[in-house]
């Protein structure tokens, strides 16, 4: 019963955005090519999390409260596992999103939960007042949710009637209700018949029925800011920045093109400093940071990030630290002018006018931290952003001094793909799972924590443990 009810949800899904109103936005022709678009919108650091037959797994990294079972710590060596709550409750679950450290599930009556790291109420949205939420606990009821986001450490519910709410921390104005206040229970922002939303780092993004685009939190550019202030580094309330994103979709400066406006994009989405979009024709769009975007340049001077470096996640209290400093920071680092930088205007990273592979469409999008992926409507997959000397940058985004969008050599016909802060995973039409990026913490193999190119093994240690539940005559990873 559970998989009829994921078969039926999945249609209704994909048929409405189809069937809608071709003079309002550029409507996607039913086709029988690629339906994939993936069900988890995943931040984490070093946790893997999945939906398999609705039910949410997870696995690698799993202190304060991660794995949802009760527990505030789990060894990261310990057997994936998926989350009791909802199968007590014979819950079917549709979505995850996840911040750095906690994350929220959004089940098949449109209701919210959440749990891991609740310092800034993230988790709970004020439900539980507690630092570590280590079971599900339901943040919002009733209000028909139909998407879920999460950037580092803020959560959003974009309900049926076009409503966006929000909790967590705000001091950055993430929660766009107009302050900054650190720890900020659920909260409607300001914003009416919104259409669909997404979120960079510490950015959110949302499109109304009009068109119109908006920003709030971290501003990637200045550009962004209000009318009345000449500079910032955060909005506190949605800003509407609509004529900076628009774009002619055939790559020549003719006035008489059809432009790119909110009314035309299937998905608008970001990172770090970055944010990057998809219209209904499959073309992809990305503003703001030069360094995360697939301009096809690499800068040798550029320093490696490693935010690896001094953060441990076994110290809560570290955490605390580097969270704080990280704030200290953000308000004295302003390089949004540098044209070295950021882009003056946004560029095309797939389509006719793309500094790489031009004749791609894309369906869906996934960006987070340092990059993005796009699954095409061939089922392909590629991938772009950040480039270095570093193993880790080349597996992910490209090598230094080559094309920036790659498409990936992937093991089998891909039929859904899963993400995390530095990593990605995908399944093909055999059951097979696959893992790539930062290992840390036993993620894709129980032995080691090595990093994995695109020609690694596959995840045995996931397979058999979702076989177990399943049946072994169960093929994993459909489409959800």
């Amino acid at each position: 019963m559970k998989l009829i009810k994921i078969i039926v949800l999945c249609l209704v899904c994909f048929c409405l955005p189809a069937l809608a109103d071709e003079s309002k936005s550029d409507a996607i022709i039913l086709t029988t090519q690629t339906e994939i678009k993936p069900t988890s919108r995943v931040n984490l650091q070093r946790t893997g999390v999945a939906i398999e037959n609705g039910d949410v797994w997870v696995w690698g990294y799993r202190r304060q409260g991660l794995q949802g079972n009760g527990v505030r710590n789990v060894n990261h060596s310990s057997e994936p596992a998926r989350v009791r709550k909802f199968v007590q409750e014979g819950l079917t679950i549709i979505q995850v999103a996840a911040g750095r450290y906690h994350i929220i599930a959004l089940d098949e009556n449109g209701d919210v939960w959440g749990w891991g790291r609740n310092r800034h109420r993230q988790a709970a949205g004020g439900v539980i007042e507690e630092n570590y939420v280590d079971t599900p606990v339901k943040v919002l009821s009733g209000r028909k949710v139909v998407d879920i986001y999460c950037s580092d450490y803020t959560s959003y519910a974009l309900t049926a009637t076009g409503e966006i709410l929000a909790w967590g921390r705000g001091n950055r104005g993430e929660v766009g209700v107009g302050n900054k206040v650190s720890k900020q229970k659920v909260q409607r922002v300001p914003l009416r018949r919104v259409r669909t939303m997404g979120v960079g780092e510490r950015t959110a993004y949302a499109i109304d029925k009009d068109g119109r685009i908006y920003t709030w939190g971290q501003a990637i550019s200045r550009k962004f800011c209000p009318a009345d202030k000449k500079t910032c580094n955060y909005i506190l309330s949605p800003e509407d920045i609509t004529g900076d994103l628009k774009v002619d979709d055939t790559g020549t400066p003719d006035p008489n093109d059809k432009l790119i406006t909110g009314g035309r994009i299937k998905e608008i989405t970001g990172g770090k400093g970055f944010v990057t979009y998809l219209s209904y024709t499959g073309l992809v769009y990305g503003y703001g940071k030069i360094r995360y975007l697939a301009d096809g340049k690499f800068d040798e001077d550029d320093l490696d990030e490693d935010e690896t470096l001094g953060w441990d996640d076994d110290d809560d209290d570290a955490i605390d630290r580097i969270e704080d400093e990280q704030d200290k920071r953000d308000d004295v680092e302003d390089n949004r002018l540098d044209p070295k930088s950021i882009t003056d205007k946004p560029m095309s990273i797939i389509g006719p006018n793309s500094p790489d592979i031009k004749e791609s469409v894309a369906y869906s999008l996934y960006c987070r931290y340092r990059g993005c992926a796009a699954i095409t409507r061939h089922k392909s997959l590629l991938t772009w952003g950040v480039k270095g000397s570093s193993k880790l940058k080349g597996i992910l985004y490209g090598k230094k001094k080559t094309g920036s969008v790659v498409q990936r050599k992937l093991k089998g016909t891909l039929t859904k793909m899963d993400g995390g802060r530095e990593s990605l995973f995908y399944w093909n039409e055999d059951g097979e799972v696959y893992g790539v990026g930062r290992g840390s913490t036993r993620k894709f193999n129980q032995s080691n924590n090595h990093t994995q190119d695109w020609d690694a093994q596959r995840l045995d240690f996931l397979m058999n443990a979702m076989h177990d539940v399943y049946g072994y005559d169960y093929v994993l990873g459909r489409t959800n």
